[in-house]
This record gives structure tokens, sequence and C-alpha cells, in this order.
């Protein structure tokens, strides 16, 4: 296989702001904040460069803007390492924009889509599925391109002999419409808690856990800072976050997702992948920004 990883882009930066103890206000009023970064964002290439970093061949489909933002995005991927090469330039379109605002632990994010939802089903050819091993679903919410195929792109995966994780990220519209089409072809869901009960309309996370069960063979959910937990046919496994100075939590969810497919893909265990998950997010958290905490290897996890 050419390829151990392929995705769908979801290309963007994000600004992320420090607000520290400012509370922004209307009325033409300025204010100071305490620090802010800017760097690549988008779930699906956070997911790509950690999955690349960890030494799986990864690559993707989609587009940027011709713009200074377009060159961040393709620089960060192309120095962890993941091939590029299917990434279109679009005249038409600026390259995606996410700024997230953050506050004691929490944050809230304004999103421009630009290129975020520029890949088509067509990118998706049976060239690149056939020479891939696993296809995973990122910003399902946001992949307006492709979300309608999403379905029939996951079936052609299975045919060519793929597995398949999806990480479907926040609905804007909080519809949490998710057609079981789709899920016939899920071998791992990788939600967060409020994703997998809003998916599934349950009271807790238990309830949602059981629920997607019946549905995808295998399912992670992310707890933030409380962990991580699995359900498998053999049973359901929690396992806490590690203890780590905690600097932002941006894009430690898709470091999570990437931790947990390159166990996945190396055979091992729904344990083992959960730890792989937990490390990689719980070190995503140490460093500014969704790219500088990611590690290149696991310790928890033989390749």
């Amino acid at each position: 296989m050419r390829y151990d990883v392929i995705t769908i882009f979801d290309t963007c930066v994000d600004l992320i702001v420090n607000l520290g103890d400012t509370v922004p206000e209307f009325g033409q009023k300025e204010k100071w904040f305490d620090s802010f970064t800017l760097g690549m964002g988008g779930s699906c290439c956070i997911f790509a460069c950690q999955c690349a970093k960890l030494g799986l061949k990864t690559t993707g489909v989609g587009a940027i803007g011709n713009d200074t933002f377009g060159q961040v995005v393709t620089d960060t991927m192309r120095k962890s390492g993941v091939d590029i090469s299917h990434i279109k330039k679009d005249e038409a379109l600026s390259t995606g924009l996410g700024v997230l605002l953050t506050r004691e632990g929490d944050r809230s994010i304004l999103t421009y889509s630009g290129t975020i939802g520029a890949a088509r089903p067509e990118m998706l050819t049976d060239e690149l599925l056939s020479a891939s091993r696993h296809l995973h679903i990122g910003s399902y919410y946001l992949l307006t391109g492709v979300k309608d195929s999403l379905p029939d792109i996951a079936k052609r995966a299975k045919n060519y002999g793929l597995t398949v994780s999806l990480d479907t990220n926040w609905d804007p519209e909080e519809k949490w419409d998710l057609p079981d089409e789709l899920l016939s072809s899920i071998d791992i869901i990788i939600p967060n808690e409020n994703e997998a009960m809003l998916l599934t309309g349950a009271a807790d996370i238990l309830d949602a856990a059981q629920m997607l069960i019946k549905k995808v063979p295998l399912v992670a959910i992310k707890l933030g800072a409380e962990g991580g937990m699995v359900v498998s046919k053999e049973g359901y496994i929690r396992l806490p976050a590690m203890d780590v100075a905690v600097v932002d939590t941006i894009g430690a969810g898709d470091c999570f997702a990437a931790g947990f497919v390159y166990a996945y893909l190396n055979g091992e265990n729904p344990e083992k992948c959960l730890r792989a998950g937990i490390y990689c997010g719980s070190m995503n958290t140490t460093c500014s920004g969704a790219t500088a905490g990611q590690v290149d290897s696991l310790p928890t996890v033989n390749a």
C-alpha cells in the first residue's frame, strides 16, 4: 500500500486568542488580551500531522486558497511528513479560518468556512482509495462538498478493504443527523462526550456508548480532562488522562483520534488503542496550538 491513512482535509488556520480576564464587548470598545497564536487548524489536518509524525504514510484530498493562510496549512503538513500532493489550489476561495477565544480551559469558536468544505467526491479516486489501508472522516458536518457522498465513499473504501474511522466533531447547526447508511461502513467512531450524547440523544455517556456500539464495532469516546473510554465486543474500558501541565487543549481530540487509529492499524487491542489515544491527546495539551505538542513515538504501544 502506498498510504496507511487517507483523509479529507478541512483546510483552515486557527487564530487562538487567550482572553485571560478580558470579556469582549460590542459598542466599539477596545480591550487588551493576554496572547495569541496563529497556526494550522482543521480536525483532519491536525489528525493527519499526528499520524505522519507517528510514522504512518498519510495523505488526503482537499483545497487551499491562493493566500498566506493556505501556505501555512501546506507548510505545516509538509513539515510533519504528510503527503500534500493531492491538495488543490482554488483561486476562487480563501483558506478557512477559525477564531478560537480561550479562557480558563474553555473556548468559543467562530469559523469562516472558506476552503474547509472545498473537497469534492471526485477527489477521492478509486486509485487513491485502493492504494490506502484506512480512511479517516473528520469534521463530518463541515465537509459540505462531500458530506452527502460520504456514505458512498465509505462503502467504496470498504469494498477496497480499507477500515474506516469517523470523528464527527461539532455540528454548527446542532441537528446531529448521522445516517445509518454511513455508520454501516464505519469501524471506529471517535466522538467526544458531548457529541456522543447529542448524536444519540442519551442522558449519560454510558447509555450513549451502548447505543453507538449497536451500530459501530468500536466506540472510542474522548472525555477531555477525564481521559477516555472505549467500548467493544470485549466490553467497556475507561482510563484517566495523563497528569501533565496543560497549556491549551486545541487539537487534543484530533491527536487522541490519531493515536487510537495508529494503535488500531498496528493490531493492538482496544485498551492499548485507548492508551495510545490518551497519550497523544494528553501530550498535545502541553504546548500552545494544534501541532506543537504532537509526539513522534508512543511508549505505550509497540509499532
